[in-house]
């Protein structure tokens, strides 16, 4: 690479993941890791997955205030409106 690298990814980043790209695409992510100041591609695509998980998070948050505001319910049905998104939100992050 023509650039300085630093550090990338977390310290306990111990997992790899395996993907095939078109050599248009893996440029496209070398020069976006290149401009956020990352040392590869694949550094990229760890932070703007993070990025887009991060934003489906507060996506989903913001749908379930609005839910809420548009359908008032009692003490006892909002909080097992919210045990129940809690739970969904759980299962599908993988029970982590």
């Amino acid at each position: 690479m023509g650039w300085d690298s630093k550090l990338s990814y977390p310290p306990d980043a111990n997992r790899t993941v395996t993907l095939k790209a078109t050599g248009r695409q893996k440029a496209r992510w070398e020069q976006a890791a290149k401009l956020r100041g990352l040392a590869t591609a694949g550094a990229f695509l760890a932070w703007a997955g993070d990025v887009h998980l991060a934003l489906q998070r507060a996506f989903e948050d913001t749908s379930h205030e609005h839910y809420e505001a548009l359908h008032p319910v009692g003490p006892a049905e909002e909080a097992q409106r919210r045990e129940k998104w809690a739970r969904e939100r759980w299962e599908r992050e993988g029970g982590r």
